[in-house]
């Protein structure tokens, strides 16, 4: 008695006939027998598991110069366009579109009319001087009207319709058709890079980036600014417009970003040094110590001076935690005067209030900041605030007043006097700097902070108000006041 056995691998049969099996044989014997079945299912395995990963593996889709330069030498042994593509193990369409994109064409300087051999014409051009045979001249088919072209048989016999594989190169005097790899090379990665160049904007949306960047940059405002307050507005990134700009593809140029040109500071003869004043309990590691057992706001004071024949200056309040100034007008550069403006802010905003605003001062080791005592003394008795310095020569102890003075200097110019400025343009150039938006903030202005922690009086009885993004300035025109000086 016979057993048939049928396997099925991958869709391919596989059948077996098996004798009579003796009862008394062991499954030793049995499994004998099966041993050289089993080989053989492993071999076949394999070699179709390998043949599946060959299918699956993925082609290059773009040619190399060394692709390019095998087809140049194949095209010259005369290769069929199927063989080229099998040896580079590309598709036929991929190689017929290589070629026909970066064939180069070569044409004669002789006349390759069709009539030449018996063509007897002379001055077709309109030149009487010339003596030469128009059949000989390769400008006399511009202007002859029998002019037929000659076609090559070689080349139109020629499956690919190149003259590559053609002996006669050299002396021909047709039209020439020639593949060179190097040179398609060159022209594929000119194409691919150019083709990324430029910007993927319409002409409407160039006029609609340029109409809201443009004005707000001019009032003074930087790209992230803009960006940030015109989300909704415009339809590319900051880097987008950043490259707009350096492509002068906008009405704006780089100069007028806020911070695009740098000059190297002014030399200042050396101010006269105050008397010393005794600063024990009050120095930088005082302050230190301070804030580490109470956790207490701190603001930051320095004065910003105009030129050397002014004896006006501003006096800058600076909120390190809202990174919010406030900037005050003092008709001299004294401690009396410094004294005397924080009376009056304590006057307008009420003890409690100025307590809970300034419970902490920071500054410099400047002489106008000499009147410890007139500084912390209250108008109503009592102590106000404490005052605390800095190390000599470090500014950096106060960095966050000090980096915000580079947007009140784009208002407020080096050089520029102030003695035309009132308490007024102090406000409105404090408005517009704390309703800047800023990256550290991120996205967010000084006054979106400080409004939702400090007290709603303090705002109305210093006269500080929110300005929209879209109106903010940052420029010397903000206050209207031009310098006679200039």
């Amino acid at each position: 008695m016979q057993h048939p056995v049928a396997l099925t691998l991958k869709s391919r049969s596989v059948a077996l006939t098996l004798t009579d099996i003796p009862s008394q044989t062991s499954q030793a014997h049995i499994c004998l027998l099966f041993l050289p079945f089993f080989h053989a299912i492993r071999d076949v395995a394999f070699i179709f598991l390998k043949g599946a990963l060959i299918m699956q593996k993925k082609k290059s889709t773009h040619l190399t110069a060394d692709d390019r330069i095998r087809i140049e030498a194949l095209l010259r042994e005369a290769c069929s366009l199927r063989y080229i593509a099998d040896r580079l193990d590309k598709s036929p369409s991929t190689i017929s579109r290589e070629i026909s994109k970066h064939t180069q064409t070569h044409t004669p300087k002789c006349c390759d009319c069709l009539n030449s051999p018996g063509c007897t014409l002379h001055h077709v051009c309109g030149s009487s001087g010339c003596r030469k045979k128009c059949k000989a001249c390769h400008k006399a088919k511009s202007y002859c009207n029998d002019y037929v072209k000659t076609q090559c048989d070689s080349l139109l016999n020629s499956p690919v319709h190149l003259c590559n594989s053609c002996h006669k190169q050299r002396y021909c005097h047709f039209e020439k058709h020639l593949y060179d790899g190097r040179a398609a090379d060159r022209e594929y990665r000119s194409t691919l890079v150019s083709s990324r160049d430029g910007f993927d904007l319409t002409a409407g949306e160039f006029q609609k980036i340029n109409g809201i960047v443009s004005p707000l940059v001019k009032k003074g405002q930087s790209i992230y600014h803009i960006v940030n307050t015109n989300r909704q507005s415009l339809p590319v990134s900051e880097s987008t417009i950043r490259r707009l700009l350096n492509g002068s593809e906008l009405d704006i140029c780089r100069l007028d970003l806020p911070e695009a040109v740098k000059r190297r500071p002014r030399k200042k003869p050396p101010a006269q040094s105050a008397p010393p004043v005794s600063k024990k309990g009050r120095l930088y590691k005082d302050y230190l110590a301070y804030i580490q057992y109470d956790d207490i706001p701190t603001v930051q004071m320095d004065c910003v001076e105009g030129t050397q024949e002014d004896q006006d200056v501003i006096l800058t309040l600076h909120f390190v935690m809202f990174h919010m100034q406030l900037l005050f007008i003092l008709d001299a550069h004294t401690s009396a005067a410094v004294v005397g403006l924080l009376d009056i802010l304590e006057e307008t905003l009420g003890r409690e209030l100025f307590a809970s605003c300034f419970p902490l001062i920071l500054t410099d080791n400047g002489h106008e900041f000499s009147d410890i005592e007139g500084m912390e003394r209250s108008i109503y008795g009592g102590q106000r605030t404490c005052v605390f310095f800095c190390e000599p020569n470090r500014s950096d102890q106060k960095a966050e007043c000090e980096n915000n003075h580079r947007l009140l200097r784009d208002i407020i110019p080096k050089g520029t006097s102030l003695k035309h400025f009132m308490q007024t343009d102090m406000t409105l150039a404090a408005n517009h700097i704390n309703s800047y938006v800023r990256k550290s903030l991120f996205g967010r202005c000084p006054y979106d902070l400080a409004m939702a922690v400090l007290p709603e009086d303090f705002f109305m009885l210093l006269g500080l108000e929110h300005i929209p993004p879209g109106e903010v300035i940052m420029k010397p025109r903000l206050l209207k006041r031009l310098n006679p000086a200039e």
